[in-house]
Protein backbone atom coordinates (compact mmCIF):
# COMPACT_ATOMS: atom_id res chain seq x y z
CA UNK A 1 0.00 0.00 0.00
CA UNK A 2 1.09 3.55 -0.79
CA UNK A 3 0.12 6.85 1.12
CA UNK A 4 1.13 10.48 1.15
CA UNK A 5 2.30 12.54 4.39
CA UNK A 6 4.10 15.47 5.18
CA UNK A 7 7.81 15.45 6.08
CA UNK A 8 9.17 14.66 9.82
CA UNK A 9 11.57 16.72 11.36
CA UNK A 10 14.16 15.15 13.34
CA UNK A 11 16.10 15.42 16.05
CA UNK A 12 19.82 16.29 15.03
CA UNK A 13 22.25 13.35 14.02
CA UNK A 14 25.58 13.82 15.91
CA UNK A 15 28.08 14.28 12.45
CA UNK A 16 31.02 12.03 12.73
CA UNK A 17 34.41 14.00 14.15
CA UNK A 18 37.58 13.76 12.67
CA UNK A 19 40.26 12.80 15.54
CA UNK A 20 42.55 15.48 16.59
CA UNK A 21 46.54 14.95 16.07
CA UNK A 22 47.91 12.67 18.21
CA UNK A 23 49.68 13.81 21.22
CA UNK A 24 52.68 16.06 21.13
CA UNK A 25 55.94 14.95 23.12
CA UNK A 26 56.51 12.80 25.97
CA UNK A 27 54.60 15.36 28.68
CA UNK A 28 51.42 15.50 25.95
CA UNK A 29 51.32 11.24 25.75
CA UNK A 30 51.61 10.63 29.00
CA UNK A 31 49.00 13.03 30.50
CA UNK A 32 46.60 11.67 27.62
CA UNK A 33 47.21 8.29 29.02
CA UNK A 34 46.70 8.59 32.44
CA UNK A 35 43.27 10.37 31.63
CA UNK A 36 42.38 7.44 29.85
CA UNK A 37 42.95 4.84 32.46
CA UNK A 38 41.58 7.09 34.75
CA UNK A 39 38.68 7.47 33.25
CA UNK A 40 35.22 5.23 33.65
CA UNK A 41 34.13 5.42 29.67
CA UNK A 42 35.92 5.42 27.17
CA UNK A 43 35.79 6.70 23.66
CA UNK A 44 37.41 5.64 20.42
CA UNK A 45 38.97 8.50 19.65
CA UNK A 46 40.40 8.75 23.41
CA UNK A 47 41.70 5.26 23.10
CA UNK A 48 42.95 5.42 19.71
CA UNK A 49 44.80 8.38 19.75
CA UNK A 50 46.44 7.43 23.59
CA UNK A 51 47.62 4.27 21.42
CA UNK A 52 49.73 5.98 18.82
CA UNK A 53 50.53 8.45 21.30
CA UNK A 54 52.60 5.81 23.04
CA UNK A 55 53.78 4.38 19.90
CA UNK A 56 54.84 7.50 18.20
CA UNK A 57 56.88 8.70 21.38
CA UNK A 58 58.40 4.85 22.30
CA UNK A 59 59.67 5.28 18.45
CA UNK A 60 61.03 8.56 19.53
CA UNK A 61 62.67 7.76 22.82
CA UNK A 62 61.53 5.03 24.46
CA UNK A 63 63.27 5.40 27.21
CA UNK A 64 62.22 9.26 28.35
CA UNK A 65 58.32 7.89 27.75
CA UNK A 66 59.24 4.63 30.26
CA UNK A 67 61.15 7.26 32.52
CA UNK A 68 57.64 9.16 32.69
CA UNK A 69 55.22 6.81 32.67
CA UNK A 70 57.04 5.35 35.42
CA UNK A 71 56.53 8.78 37.56
CA UNK A 72 52.90 8.91 36.54
CA UNK A 73 51.53 5.50 36.62
CA UNK A 74 53.85 3.04 38.00
CA UNK A 75 51.76 2.43 40.88
CA UNK A 76 49.20 0.49 39.13
CA UNK A 77 51.32 -2.03 38.21
CA UNK A 78 53.09 -4.74 40.46
CA UNK A 79 56.78 -5.08 40.18
CA UNK A 80 56.56 -8.85 39.21
CA UNK A 81 55.60 -9.36 35.38
CA UNK A 82 51.99 -10.36 35.15
CA UNK A 83 50.15 -12.04 32.33
CA UNK A 84 48.72 -9.71 29.61
CA UNK A 85 45.53 -11.22 29.89
CA UNK A 86 45.27 -9.74 33.53
CA UNK A 87 45.44 -5.86 31.74
CA UNK A 88 43.30 -3.92 30.55
CA UNK A 89 44.36 -3.14 26.66
CA UNK A 90 46.15 0.12 27.22
CA UNK A 91 47.42 -1.11 30.28
CA UNK A 92 49.32 -3.90 28.41
CA UNK A 93 50.77 -1.22 26.51
CA UNK A 94 51.72 1.20 29.32
CA UNK A 95 52.69 -2.18 31.42
CA UNK A 96 55.29 -3.47 28.26
CA UNK A 97 57.23 -0.13 28.07
CA UNK A 98 58.05 -0.72 32.12
CA UNK A 99 58.89 -4.39 31.72
CA UNK A 100 55.67 -5.32 34.13
CA UNK A 101 54.47 -7.70 31.56
CA UNK A 102 55.68 -11.38 30.58
CA UNK A 103 56.66 -11.25 27.54
CA UNK A 104 55.71 -14.96 26.68
CA UNK A 105 51.71 -13.47 27.17
CA UNK A 106 52.67 -11.05 24.36
CA UNK A 107 52.71 -13.53 21.70
CA UNK A 108 50.02 -14.09 19.08
CA UNK A 109 50.39 -18.07 19.88
CA UNK A 110 49.87 -17.19 23.75
CA UNK A 111 46.55 -15.33 22.48
CA UNK A 112 45.47 -19.01 20.70
CA UNK A 113 45.69 -20.83 23.94
CA UNK A 114 43.88 -18.47 25.54
CA UNK A 115 40.58 -18.92 22.70
CA UNK A 116 37.58 -19.72 24.87
CA UNK A 117 36.50 -16.32 26.08
CA UNK A 118 35.32 -14.65 22.35
CA UNK A 119 32.24 -17.46 22.35
CA UNK A 120 29.96 -14.72 22.36
CA UNK A 121 30.32 -11.89 20.09
CA UNK A 122 32.20 -9.36 22.06
CA UNK A 123 34.55 -11.88 23.42
CA UNK A 124 35.56 -12.06 19.69
CA UNK A 125 35.42 -8.34 19.20
CA UNK A 126 37.64 -8.50 22.40
CA UNK A 127 39.69 -10.86 20.98
CA UNK A 128 41.09 -8.18 17.95
CA UNK A 129 41.39 -5.68 20.34
CA UNK A 130 43.48 -7.86 22.46
CA UNK A 131 45.70 -9.11 19.78
CA UNK A 132 46.70 -5.36 18.28
CA UNK A 133 47.82 -4.22 21.97
CA UNK A 134 49.94 -7.10 22.66
CA UNK A 135 51.28 -6.77 19.05
CA UNK A 136 52.56 -3.47 19.66
CA UNK A 137 53.42 -4.31 23.55
CA UNK A 138 55.36 -7.04 21.73
CA UNK A 139 57.27 -4.56 19.65
CA UNK A 140 57.95 -2.36 22.53
CA UNK A 141 59.99 -4.97 24.43
CA UNK A 142 61.84 -6.07 21.37
CA UNK A 143 62.86 -2.69 21.17
CA UNK A 144 61.52 -2.59 17.71
CA UNK A 145 57.96 0.10 17.60
CA UNK A 146 56.58 1.08 14.97
CA UNK A 147 56.49 4.34 13.69
CA UNK A 148 53.18 4.90 14.02
CA UNK A 149 49.60 2.86 14.02
CA UNK A 150 48.43 1.99 10.80
CA UNK A 151 44.75 1.35 12.09
CA UNK A 152 44.21 4.82 13.77
CA UNK A 153 40.90 5.83 12.51
CA UNK A 154 40.44 9.13 10.86
CA UNK A 155 36.69 9.13 12.42
CA UNK A 156 35.57 9.07 16.36
CA UNK A 157 33.14 6.22 15.35
CA UNK A 158 35.97 3.98 14.06
CA UNK A 159 36.24 4.67 10.16
CA UNK A 160 39.32 4.91 8.36
CA UNK A 161 39.88 6.66 5.21
CA UNK A 162 41.58 4.53 2.16
CA UNK A 163 43.87 7.32 0.91
CA UNK A 164 44.71 7.91 4.64
CA UNK A 165 45.71 4.43 4.61
CA UNK A 166 47.71 4.60 1.52
CA UNK A 167 49.58 7.33 2.57
CA UNK A 168 50.49 5.36 5.96
CA UNK A 169 51.75 2.43 3.97
CA UNK A 170 53.80 4.68 1.90
CA UNK A 171 55.55 5.98 4.45
CA UNK A 172 55.96 2.53 6.11
CA UNK A 173 57.78 1.66 2.81
CA UNK A 174 59.99 4.98 2.70
CA UNK A 175 61.00 3.87 6.20
CA UNK A 176 61.62 0.26 5.92
CA UNK A 177 59.01 -0.74 8.17
CA UNK A 178 56.80 -3.74 7.59
CA UNK A 179 53.54 -3.61 9.58
CA UNK A 180 52.16 -5.62 12.11
CA UNK A 181 49.83 -7.79 10.67
CA UNK A 182 47.16 -7.55 13.31
CA UNK A 183 47.56 -3.68 13.05
CA UNK A 184 47.13 -3.81 9.55
CA UNK A 185 44.01 -6.10 9.56
CA UNK A 186 41.81 -3.97 11.60
CA UNK A 187 43.33 -0.98 8.99
CA UNK A 188 41.07 -2.85 6.44
CA UNK A 189 38.36 -3.56 8.19
CA UNK A 190 38.01 0.10 9.24
CA UNK A 191 37.88 1.23 5.61
CA UNK A 192 35.63 3.34 4.72
CA UNK A 193 33.13 1.58 1.84
CA UNK A 194 31.05 4.06 0.14
CA UNK A 195 34.07 6.20 -0.45
CA UNK A 196 34.07 7.77 -3.67
CA UNK A 197 37.63 7.85 -3.84
CA UNK A 198 38.32 4.72 -3.31
CA UNK A 199 39.01 3.30 -6.89
CA UNK A 200 41.80 6.20 -6.77
CA UNK A 201 43.48 4.86 -3.67
CA UNK A 202 43.31 1.22 -4.84
CA UNK A 203 45.12 2.73 -8.00
CA UNK A 204 47.64 4.16 -5.28
CA UNK A 205 47.86 1.18 -2.79
CA UNK A 206 48.61 -0.84 -6.11
CA UNK A 207 51.34 0.94 -7.29
CA UNK A 208 53.43 0.60 -3.66
CA UNK A 209 54.60 -2.45 -4.71
CA UNK A 210 54.06 -4.36 -1.42
CA UNK A 211 52.37 -7.08 -0.17
CA UNK A 212 50.31 -4.77 2.03
CA UNK A 213 49.49 -2.02 -0.98
CA UNK A 214 48.70 -5.34 -3.13
CA UNK A 215 45.84 -6.49 -0.33
CA UNK A 216 44.78 -3.08 0.17
CA UNK A 217 44.10 -2.60 -3.31
CA UNK A 218 42.20 -5.74 -3.82
CA UNK A 219 40.41 -4.93 -0.77
CA UNK A 220 39.24 -1.73 -2.44
CA UNK A 221 38.75 -3.05 -5.70
CA UNK A 222 35.58 -3.78 -8.12
CA UNK A 223 34.56 -7.55 -6.33
CA UNK A 224 35.30 -5.80 -2.88
CA UNK A 225 36.40 -7.55 -0.18
CA UNK A 226 38.09 -10.79 -1.42
CA UNK A 227 35.73 -13.90 -0.94
CA UNK A 228 32.43 -12.28 -1.11
CA UNK A 229 31.91 -11.09 -5.11
CA UNK A 230 30.54 -7.76 -3.79
CA UNK A 231 31.65 -4.79 -4.22
CA UNK A 232 33.00 -3.14 -0.41
CA UNK A 233 29.62 -4.93 0.74
CA UNK A 234 30.72 -8.01 3.08
CA UNK A 235 27.12 -9.00 3.73
CA UNK A 236 25.99 -12.27 3.40
CA UNK A 237 22.82 -12.76 1.02
CA UNK A 238 19.60 -11.58 2.96
CA UNK A 239 18.04 -14.44 2.39
CA UNK A 240 20.20 -16.81 4.79
CA UNK A 241 19.18 -13.82 7.58
CA UNK A 242 15.35 -14.73 8.30
CA UNK A 243 14.10 -14.43 11.64
CA UNK A 244 13.08 -17.69 13.89
CA UNK A 245 12.54 -19.12 17.37
CA UNK A 246 14.69 -21.47 19.02
CA UNK A 247 13.04 -24.69 18.74
CA UNK A 248 12.61 -25.85 22.42
CA UNK A 249 13.68 -22.25 24.42
CA UNK A 250 11.65 -21.11 27.01
CA UNK A 251 11.10 -17.82 25.86
CA UNK A 252 10.40 -16.99 22.21
CA UNK A 253 13.75 -15.78 20.82
CA UNK A 254 14.81 -14.48 17.45
CA UNK A 255 18.02 -14.33 15.87
CA UNK A 256 19.82 -14.48 12.36
CA UNK A 257 22.27 -16.43 10.60
CA UNK A 258 25.32 -14.66 9.60
CA UNK A 259 27.51 -16.15 6.66
CA UNK A 260 30.86 -17.08 6.31
CA UNK A 261 33.71 -14.23 5.87
CA UNK A 262 36.45 -16.20 3.96
CA UNK A 263 39.00 -13.60 3.41
CA UNK A 264 38.85 -13.33 7.23
CA UNK A 265 39.29 -16.80 8.02
CA UNK A 266 42.00 -17.19 5.54
CA UNK A 267 44.28 -13.72 5.18
CA UNK A 268 43.97 -12.32 8.19
CA UNK A 269 45.46 -12.90 12.05
CA UNK A 270 43.51 -16.09 13.65
CA UNK A 271 42.33 -13.74 16.59
CA UNK A 272 39.81 -12.15 13.67
CA UNK A 273 38.40 -15.51 12.20
CA UNK A 274 36.42 -15.36 14.99
CA UNK A 275 34.24 -12.78 13.09
CA UNK A 276 34.79 -14.63 9.84
CA UNK A 277 33.02 -17.51 11.00
CA UNK A 278 29.00 -18.71 10.09
CA UNK A 279 27.22 -17.97 13.61
CA UNK A 280 23.88 -18.98 14.24
CA UNK A 281 23.28 -16.62 16.51
CA UNK A 282 21.85 -17.47 19.64
CA UNK A 283 24.91 -17.46 21.75
CA UNK A 284 24.00 -15.54 25.31
CA UNK A 285 26.20 -12.40 25.39
CA UNK A 286 27.43 -10.63 28.82
CA UNK A 287 29.69 -8.05 27.29
CA UNK A 288 27.97 -5.26 26.67
CA UNK A 289 28.21 -3.56 29.61
CA UNK A 290 31.13 -1.38 29.44
CA UNK A 291 33.50 -0.83 26.68
CA UNK A 292 30.84 -0.79 24.01
CA UNK A 293 32.06 1.57 21.32
CA UNK A 294 35.78 0.58 21.49
CA UNK A 295 34.67 -2.52 20.55
CA UNK A 296 32.30 -1.44 18.34
CA UNK A 297 35.12 0.03 16.48
CA UNK A 298 36.73 -3.33 15.62
CA UNK A 299 33.81 -3.38 12.27
CA UNK A 300 32.61 0.21 12.10
CA UNK A 301 31.59 -0.76 8.66
CA UNK A 302 29.49 -3.48 9.64
CA UNK A 303 26.54 -2.15 11.57
CA UNK A 304 24.29 -4.83 10.40
CA UNK A 305 26.52 -7.51 11.17
CA UNK A 306 26.95 -6.22 15.00
CA UNK A 307 23.49 -5.62 15.23
CA UNK A 308 22.78 -9.53 14.45
CA UNK A 309 25.39 -10.61 17.20
CA UNK A 310 22.99 -8.51 19.95
CA UNK A 311 19.95 -9.75 18.41
CA UNK A 312 19.82 -12.72 20.83
CA UNK A 313 19.98 -10.27 24.48
CA UNK A 314 17.13 -7.57 22.86
CA UNK A 315 14.89 -10.76 22.63
CA UNK A 316 15.95 -11.22 26.36
CA UNK A 317 15.50 -7.81 27.16
CA UNK A 318 11.39 -8.16 25.88
CA UNK A 319 10.63 -11.66 26.87
CA UNK A 320 12.58 -12.41 30.29
CA UNK A 321 12.85 -8.94 31.25
CA UNK A 322 16.62 -8.87 31.28
CA UNK A 323 18.28 -5.26 30.23
CA UNK A 324 19.87 -6.35 27.29
CA UNK A 325 22.23 -4.05 24.92
CA UNK A 326 19.72 -2.27 23.80
CA UNK A 327 21.47 1.00 24.86
CA UNK A 328 23.98 0.00 22.49
CA UNK A 329 21.88 0.53 19.50
CA UNK A 330 22.00 4.39 19.20
CA UNK A 331 25.79 3.42 18.33
CA UNK A 332 25.34 1.13 16.04
CA UNK A 333 22.83 3.11 14.34
CA UNK A 334 25.63 6.01 13.94
CA UNK A 335 28.08 3.48 12.55
CA UNK A 336 29.02 2.70 8.82
CA UNK A 337 27.23 -0.13 6.59
CA UNK A 338 24.33 -1.46 5.13
CA UNK A 339 21.28 -0.72 7.20
CA UNK A 340 20.08 -4.03 6.87
CA UNK A 341 17.36 -6.09 7.80
CA UNK A 342 20.13 -7.17 11.22
CA UNK A 343 19.77 -3.59 12.60
CA UNK A 344 15.88 -3.23 11.81
CA UNK A 345 15.22 -6.37 13.81
CA UNK A 346 17.12 -5.47 16.48
CA UNK A 347 15.57 -2.05 16.82
CA UNK A 348 12.37 -3.82 16.80
CA UNK A 349 13.07 -6.29 19.79
CA UNK A 350 14.66 -3.42 21.35
CA UNK A 351 10.87 -1.25 21.03
CA UNK A 352 9.42 -4.15 22.86
CA UNK A 353 11.59 -3.94 25.30
CA UNK A 354 9.98 -5.10 28.59
CA UNK A 355 11.63 -2.22 30.86
CA UNK A 356 10.94 1.56 29.47
CA UNK A 357 14.72 2.30 30.22
CA UNK A 358 15.69 -0.66 27.63
CA UNK A 359 12.76 0.72 24.88
CA UNK A 360 14.08 4.21 24.85
CA UNK A 361 17.27 3.70 23.06
CA UNK A 362 15.80 1.73 20.55
CA UNK A 363 13.71 4.64 20.00
CA UNK A 364 16.73 6.50 19.78
CA UNK A 365 18.34 4.56 16.93
CA UNK A 366 14.89 4.84 15.23
CA UNK A 367 15.44 8.52 15.38
CA UNK A 368 18.80 8.35 14.19
CA UNK A 369 18.48 6.28 10.84
CA UNK A 370 15.41 7.88 10.28
CA UNK A 371 17.29 11.71 10.64
CA UNK A 372 20.32 9.96 8.38
CA UNK A 373 17.28 8.96 5.69
CA UNK A 374 18.41 5.33 6.58
CA UNK A 375 15.05 4.06 7.86
CA UNK A 376 13.45 1.25 6.14
CA UNK A 377 9.93 1.92 8.16
CA UNK A 378 8.41 -0.71 6.15
CA UNK A 379 10.96 -2.92 6.77
CA UNK A 380 10.79 -2.30 10.50
CA UNK A 381 7.36 -3.04 10.78
CA UNK A 382 7.91 -6.46 9.01
CA UNK A 383 10.20 -7.43 11.26
CA UNK A 384 7.79 -6.09 14.40
CA UNK A 385 4.74 -7.67 12.94
CA UNK A 386 6.48 -11.29 13.28
CA UNK A 387 7.98 -10.31 16.72
CA UNK A 388 4.22 -9.42 17.85
CA UNK A 389 2.94 -12.71 15.92
CA UNK A 390 5.73 -14.56 17.50
CA UNK A 391 4.78 -12.97 21.10
CA UNK A 392 8.38 -11.28 21.34
CA UNK A 393 7.10 -7.90 21.06
CA UNK A 394 4.34 -7.17 23.08
CA UNK A 395 1.78 -4.15 21.90
CA UNK A 396 1.36 -2.19 24.56
CA UNK A 397 4.96 -1.92 25.23
CA UNK A 398 5.64 -0.79 20.97
CA UNK A 399 2.71 1.92 21.72
CA UNK A 400 4.80 3.39 24.18
CA UNK A 401 7.95 2.84 22.31
CA UNK A 402 5.84 4.56 19.36
CA UNK A 403 4.75 7.47 21.57
CA UNK A 404 8.40 8.47 22.46
CA UNK A 405 8.85 8.69 18.77
CA UNK A 406 6.07 10.79 17.97
CA UNK A 407 7.47 12.79 20.65
CA UNK A 408 10.16 13.46 18.87
CA UNK A 409 8.22 14.75 15.89
CA UNK A 410 8.37 11.33 13.58
CA UNK A 411 4.67 11.24 13.16
CA UNK A 412 4.90 10.06 9.20
CA UNK A 413 7.78 7.30 10.05
CA UNK A 414 5.76 5.80 13.00
CA UNK A 415 2.71 5.88 11.01
CA UNK A 416 4.67 4.00 8.52
CA UNK A 417 6.10 1.54 10.69
CA UNK A 418 2.40 0.92 12.47
CA UNK A 419 0.92 0.35 9.30
CA UNK A 420 2.67 -3.01 8.85
CA UNK A 421 1.97 -4.16 11.88
CA UNK A 422 -1.42 -3.48 12.43
CA UNK A 423 -2.00 -6.71 10.54
CA UNK A 424 -1.06 -8.79 13.14
CA UNK A 425 -2.39 -7.19 15.57
CA UNK A 426 -6.10 -7.23 14.48
CA UNK A 427 -9.21 -8.45 15.30
CA UNK A 428 -8.32 -8.23 18.62
CA UNK A 429 -5.45 -9.04 20.12
CA UNK A 430 -4.73 -7.77 23.85
CA UNK A 431 -3.27 -3.86 23.27
CA UNK A 432 -4.18 -3.60 20.05
CA UNK A 433 -6.61 -0.61 20.69
CA UNK A 434 -3.28 1.22 21.82
CA UNK A 435 -0.99 0.92 19.17
CA UNK A 436 -4.21 1.72 17.08
CA UNK A 437 -4.36 5.55 19.01
CA UNK A 438 -1.00 5.69 18.38
CA UNK A 439 -1.19 5.23 14.37
CA UNK A 440 -4.50 7.45 14.27
CA UNK A 441 -2.66 10.39 15.76
CA UNK A 442 0.17 10.19 13.47
CA UNK A 443 -1.97 10.19 10.57
CA UNK A 444 -4.07 13.16 12.03
CA UNK A 445 -0.73 14.82 12.50
CA UNK A 446 0.85 13.95 9.28
CA UNK A 447 -2.08 14.39 7.09
CA UNK A 448 -1.24 11.00 5.69
CA UNK A 449 -3.50 9.48 3.00
CA UNK A 450 -4.10 6.48 1.48
CA UNK A 451 -6.33 3.31 1.17
CA UNK A 452 -7.27 2.00 4.62
CA UNK A 453 -5.45 -1.14 5.71
CA UNK A 454 -8.39 -4.58 5.08
CA UNK A 455 -7.89 -5.30 8.77
CA UNK A 456 -8.33 -1.79 9.81
CA UNK A 457 -11.71 -1.13 8.00
CA UNK A 458 -12.64 -4.68 9.34
CA UNK A 459 -12.22 -3.86 12.79
CA UNK A 460 -14.16 -0.25 12.31
CA UNK A 461 -17.24 -1.72 10.71
CA UNK A 462 -17.20 -3.51 13.85
CA UNK A 463 -20.59 -3.13 16.04
CA UNK A 464 -19.54 -1.53 20.11
CA UNK A 465 -17.38 0.29 21.02
CA UNK A 466 -14.26 -1.16 22.28
CA UNK A 467 -11.19 0.57 21.69
CA UNK A 468 -10.07 -1.24 19.62
CA UNK A 469 -13.22 -0.47 17.15
CA UNK A 470 -13.24 3.50 18.28
CA UNK A 471 -9.80 4.18 17.57
CA UNK A 472 -9.72 1.80 13.97
CA UNK A 473 -12.86 4.53 13.06
CA UNK A 474 -11.08 7.45 14.31
CA UNK A 475 -7.86 5.37 11.92
CA UNK A 476 -9.69 5.18 9.16
CA UNK A 477 -11.82 8.38 9.38
CA UNK A 478 -7.93 10.01 8.96
CA UNK A 479 -6.92 8.09 6.24
CA UNK A 480 -10.36 9.18 4.48
CA UNK A 481 -11.56 12.33 5.69
CA UNK A 482 -11.24 15.72 4.49
CA UNK A 483 -8.43 17.55 4.77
Amino acid sequence: MIWTAAQDTFPPVPPARRLDAPPSGVVGAVELTAAHLDSRVHTVAEFERVLDGLVRQAHGDRHALAAALSTALGHRYPEEEVEADRLAAVDVVVAALLWRVAGYSLKPEYIRRQRGHEECAQGGLELVIAARVREIGYALRSGAPQPFLLATPTWDRGTLEAAELVERLSEYRRLGVRPGPADFGQALLRVRRDDPAAPAAAAAADRLGTAEGDRLAAWLGPDGEPGTGRRRVVMPDPQAHRAWSRVGAAVPQVAFASGERPALRREFPEAFQWLGRPHEGFTQCYHWHGGHAVRAAVLPEDRDVQARWLLPGLTLAATAGDQGGSWMLPHLALLGGPAGPGLHSAIAAGLGGRHPASRRPAVEALLVLAGRGELDAPLLGRELSSMVTLGTVKPNRLADAARSAVAAGAYATVWGVLAEVLPALLPSTRGAGEVLAVAAECVERCGATGPVPAEVASAAARTGSSRIVTEARRLTSALTGPR
